[in-house]
């Protein structure tokens, strides 16, 4: 089944996920500063505007091809993107799930509400078998909005991911769509 935007979009009353436009450059410029953020993602570093621009095509484009849905992350009511939640669209039943919050939105439980929303509404639209998510052993933030969202450690995974040209260990986090999801969190974790 392939993925779209969600219709309604994503709110909880506090975080709300949209679609990326073109005014979100500023977030871009932001993210591409991170120490970490362009070294996991594809949000270019050094950041030109033309790169940035190219990056907030690339998301609408690949979210309109129905293999994955790359929402920003907005703080209600301002209006500005803080952060990204992607699901992306696997093979054998098993969605992936990436997520990033700006430094200055980290802390406030913005990615756990941003994560659990995307987590309700996959579960409930697509069908699918297994969500999964890979985070790094030291990043202690995505580990509680993973586990806050209702996903169990797999295992770990050596040499998985490219971080800043070398490979790098992850943990796979998984969470069942057949299994109920208990102690989920409401968006108290921080990140």
């Amino acid at each position: 089944m392939p993925l779209a935007y969600p219709d309604p979009p994503l709110a909880d009353g506090v975080v709300s996920l949209r679609p990326w436009r073109r005014g979100d450059l500023a977030t871009v410029i932001e993210a591409s500063r991170d120490p970490y953020i362009p070294k996991v993602t594809t949000v270019p570093a050094p950041f030109t505007k033309s790169a940035g621009e190219r990056w907030l095509d690339r998301q609408d484009t690949r979210s309109r091809s129905g293999l994955s849905v790359s929402l920003a992350i907005e703080e209600t009511p301002r209006a500005e993107a803080v952060g990204a939640v992607v699901l992306m669209h696997g093979g054998h039943g098993v969605h992936g799930l990436g997520y990033w919050l700006l430094p200055a939105a980290r802390g406030r439980g913005l990615a756990s509400r941003a994560v659990a929303l995307v987590v309700d509404w996959t579960l409930a639209q697509t069908g699918v078998l297994e969500l999964e998510a890979l985070v790094e052993p030291w990043n202690e933030a995505s580990v509680r909005v993973a586990e806050g969202a209702g996903f169990t450690r797999d295992r770990l995974l050596r040499a998985e991911i490219s971080v800043a040209g070398r490979e790098a260990d992850v943990v796979r986090y998984v969470l069942s769509g057949q299994s109920p999801r208990t102690g989920r969190n409401s968006g108290g974790q921080s990140e």
